[in-house]
């Protein structure tokens, strides 16, 4: 008959056999080997003094009430070595032979453990950086259309510069987006403020092209639905001259030189009348 033992004796393995109490019976030397005690040592002893404290509930798992083994054949603990530390085991036990023998095998699975822990570190950070990604990435969307607004509330400034009149100073190039910009701003502020009368002042414009010229126009009428009157101001002469080229109707249109000219014209329509006053000079009475 084969003679087993020397597979108890040269196993990788921790191998060992307790009684009813869980006291070790018999030990091979891979406990010496990876958990560092001498097997002398072992002996007498129960398993349950060496189990780390965190795992010692799970581990009284595997043991019944009342002295016997439990339904669980397999289990995971942290074991105490002789140096102090702690290493990873994994268990497996069939139930108690006729002996009233408990025979265990247990393989170090420390170095699987750790490789396990540190894949689960890597996963938290990499989701708390995506988080914080995702964060800043938000943060800076929302300032980009802070900024966004803000450059298109410069684009296209719209001042109430007196009751019922209010004036749109265009700056720049024009371009067919800006247009559509301006006349969506100005259509707002007119529905806003009930304003009466609406200036489009270009002093600042040097060139517009067809499309540009086509929306300025359908600004005026859009202005026009609204009730309100449409005046352009400060046409330069290189833009008249486009106008003039590109054969873009104008009839209707009322375009004055200036803002001056085109508040004043306003004033007028609704009788309204600056009087410039000659400020009074008080006299010192004993002068």
């Amino acid at each position: 008959m084969a003679d087993f033992s020397r597979f108890f004796q040269y196993s990788l393995d921790l191998l060992a056999t307790f009684d009813m109490e869980g006291r070790f019976v018999d030990v091979n030397p891979a406990w010496t080997r990876i958990m560092g005690y001498p097997l002398e040592e072992l002996y007498g002893n129960t398993f349950l003094e060496l189990i780390h404290p965190d795992d010692l509930e799970p581990s009284l798992a595997f043991m019944r009430a009342e002295g016997g083994v439990s339904e669980v054949s397999s289990f995971e603990n942290r074991y105490r070595c002789k140096d102090g530390g702690y290493r990873w085991l994994s268990w497996n036990a069939p139930p108690l032979g006729p002996d009233k023998l408990l025979y265990a095998c247990a393989r170090d699975i420390t170095l699987y453990k750790d490789a396990l822990t540190e894949r689960e570190q890597a996963l938290t950070l990499s989701s708390q950086y995506e988080t914080d990604y995702r964060r800043v990435e938000d943060e800076l969307r929302r300032r980009l259309e802070a900024q966004q607004d803000a450059i298109h509330s410069m684009s296209t400034p719209i001042i109430q510069v007196w009751d019922d009149i209010v004036t749109m100073p265009v700056v720049g190039l024009v371009d067919s987006v800006r247009a559509a910009d301006m006349k969506n701003s100005l259509l707002e502020t007119v529905s806003r403020t009930s304003a009466k009368f609406a200036i489009v002042d270009l002093t600042g414009v040097d060139t517009v092209d067809t499309a540009t010229a086509d929306h300025l126009l359908k600004v005026m009428r859009a202005v026009g639905l609204l009730g309100a009157r449409c005046v352009i101001t400060g046409i330069q002469p290189s833009v008249a001259q486009i106008i003039v080229a590109l054969g873009l109707d104008m009839q209707g249109v009322i375009t004055l030189r200036s803002l001056r000219e085109g508040l004043k014209y306003c004033m007028r329509t609704m009788g309204l009348r600056v009087v410039r006053e000659e400020p009074k000079v008080k006299l010192d009475a004993d002068a």
